[in-house]
């Protein structure tokens, strides 16, 4: 296990997400009554919505199994549709939704745009496992709600001031929590190199690169910075830390934690070697910290970050969805326990 710890804590007290195997069975039970044989009605497909797919779990489970990992995604048998969770777009999850036994699934093709698909029967959660859906699910949550789908969101600008990377440090300034973000650089002329040039929106590491000097931010972001990218200190570090929250209205209700190994001190995920993960218990005052962020945001987010030598978090991003750290990485059981509390809570 990691040196910081294991599983699950709770805002300033460590307490388990869910402690019953049969916390949601109603529901569980009205939805799979249909016989689970999606294997026979799938076809199979790598998944690639407009924003790319993340290879973070197929590949990177690939290469620690030497297995490659099926991937039902793209369309949806009919003996599928009647799940509890469908996370949305595909993003060849759908193995690793699966084997989480509470009948989730990654393979409803839904782009985000009207008209919004009709949820089942049964009723059927419908969470974003990308950036893009994440804010369309907000704008959309009335229609989807009309539909009969379970949301969990919030209004779209408490979206957008985490999950857009350009407006996430006016807003740790806002709330005098700018000193737990990497350094930001207005100008070129102005930044400390070598340092990070990002999307101000984008997923996974896609077109972030590292820049030695002028020259090189201005090659890649000819047109300038804002409000297209960010130029941002680079934080070096092996060890980097996801943390996945269910939140509801502002209060943090159940944590994972991820930690990262890798090969190098500076790099741009995923072009790095992945020496190995471990599960890890997040520190009360971690959790606190990150809790200052969350006011009126309601739904599942994560929390991407490094600890400097002086023991403050830096913290590079904020993602609005589900991320490859819950879809994919952590423990299965730990990612249920969640998933079931969300049902419990809010179902």
């Amino acid at each position: 296990g990691s040196s910081r710890g294991h599983l699950l804590a709770g805002h300033q007290q460590r307490v388990s997400i869910a402690t019953s195997a049969n916390m949601g069975n109603s529901s569980a039970t009205s939805c799979d009554a249909l016989q689970d044989s999606i294997h026979g009605g799938l076809r199979r497909e790598t998944s690639v919505d407009s924003e790319g797919s993340d290879s973070s779990c197929s590949s990177t489970a690939s290469k620690s199994s030497n297995q490659p990992l099926e991937q039902f995604c793209g369309m949806v048998a009919p003996q599928d549709i009647n799940k509890r969770f469908h996370w949305v777009p595909p993003k060849g999850w759908d193995t690793h939704a699966r084997h989480l036994g509470i009948s989730a699934r990654n393979n409803l093709s839904w782009a985000g745009k009207a008209p919004v698909p009709q949820a089942p029967a049964c009723g059927s959660w419908i969470l974003p496992v990308s950036d893009k859906l994440s804010l369309r699910i907000a704008r959309l949550r009335d229609k989807l709600l009309e539909a009969g789908w379970k949301v969990i969101t919030s209004d779209p600008e408490v979206i957008e001031r985490l999950g857009n990377k350009a407006l996430l440090p006016e807003y740790a300034r806002q709330i005098g929590m700018a000193e737990y973000l990497p350094e930001h650089f207005a100008s070129p002329a102005s930044a400390r190199y070598p340092c990070i040039l990002k999307p101000a929106k984008g997923e996974y590491g896609k077109k972030c690169f590292i820049c030695q000097n002028i020259q090189d931010v201005v090659q890649r972001a000819p047109q300038g910075l804002a409000p297209k990218y960010v130029l941002q200190e680079l934080v070096p570090g092996r060890v980097e830390y996801a943390v996945s929250l269910l939140v509801s209205y502002g209060k943090i209700l159940g944590v994972v934690g991820t930690e990262y190994t890798y090969d190098r001190e500076v790099y741009i995920w995923p072009n790095v070697e992945e020496l190995g993960r471990v599960p890890f218990e997040v520190p009360a005052d971690e959790v606190a910290l990150m809790s200052r962020f969350l006011d009126q945001y309601d739904g599942i987010l994560n929390f991407n970050y490094k600890v400097r030598p002086d023991g403050r978090l830096c913290i590079f991003e904020v993602n609005t969805r589900i991320g490859s750290d819950l879809g994919c990485d952590a423990p299965r059981e730990t990612v249920r326990q969640l998933f079931e509390m969300l049902d419990s809570l809010r179902g």
